[in-house]
């Protein structure tokens, strides 16, 4: 494949993350109703009569969502190019963050799958649709050490890149890596029900996540600069990016 080629499909996989925040946050979020998200301490009923009464946007916003959590994947791919190199010949900082980052596309898809499935039958037993909800929760919330790792990895080959345009700045591997144990209060989501460290809680739901959310817009502006500034210096134009290109205009 020719550089002109690499370099486009580069810039369609990078691009490829803003397309997952924004769809991503739209139909798991918003649809889904995961903005708020319940709270564990709803009891079964009143859970049950949470989906009822949202169902159709549930189930539309939480299928879709299954289906646009692979953008994650290129993007994911697209940053372990990058990263492989700096590594150079042994990228096994790279191969981590891929594992990762594809990782964290399954643990996300079955917490959802989790969710759909407990709105396909909504007649079902109060009981059964809490459980469902409570697999999809604690399944996303306990399993972030998979994107833990995604963000210490890459901030750690950011940290070493000595190259005279490094791919991202010192700032922003220092960022990634608080990023990324932001998380670590969102181990007590499996014994919290209420307060703070809950599901639902400032500190294991909206700290950690919007600091994914500052990481990802981030970590995707200097990935999508660094594939224009290839492009650049391999004199190829700015059409050679295609569609991609004019979504960045």
């Amino acid at each position: 494949m020719d550089d002109r080629t690499s370099l486009k499909y580069q810039l369609i996989s990078a691009w490829c993350g803003p397309a997952f925040l924004v769809t991503f946050v739209f139909f798991w979020g918003v649809l889904g109703h995961n903005l708020p998200n319940p709270s564990p301490a709803l009891s079964a009923s009143d859970l049950a009569a949470r989906y009822l009464a949202n169902l159709g946007q549930i189930r539309l916003g939480f299928i879709v969502s299954m289906i646009t959590v692979v953008l994650y994947m290129p993007w994911t791919a697209v940053l372990t190019a990058q990263m492989a190199r700096i590594e150079g010949k042994f990228p096994v900082l790279s191969f981590l963050q891929l594992l990762g980052g594809g990782l964290t596309v399954m643990v996300v898809s079955f917490s959802v799958m989790f969710w759909a499935v407990a709105a396909f039958r909504p007649e079902r037993d109060p009981a059964s649709i809490q459980l469902l909800t409570d697999l999809g929760w604690l399944c996303i919330d306990l399993q972030y050490a998979c994107t833990t790792l995604q963000m210490v990895a890459a901030a750690l080959v950011g940290l070493a890149d000595k190259s005279k345009v490094p791919l991202f700045p010192r700032w922003v591997c220092f960022l990634t890596i608080w990023c990324g144990i932001s998380f670590f209060p969102a181990s007590l989501t499996g014994v919290l029900q209420t307060g703070p460290f809950a599901w639902s809680g400032v500190l294991s739901y909206y700290f950690p996540y919007f600091c994914w959310l500052c990481w990802y817009i981030t970590a995707s502006i200097y990935m999508i600069k660094e594939i224009r500034r290839r492009m650049a210096v391999s004199g190829i134009p700015e059409t050679a990016g295609g569609f991609a290109h004019r979504m960045g205009s």
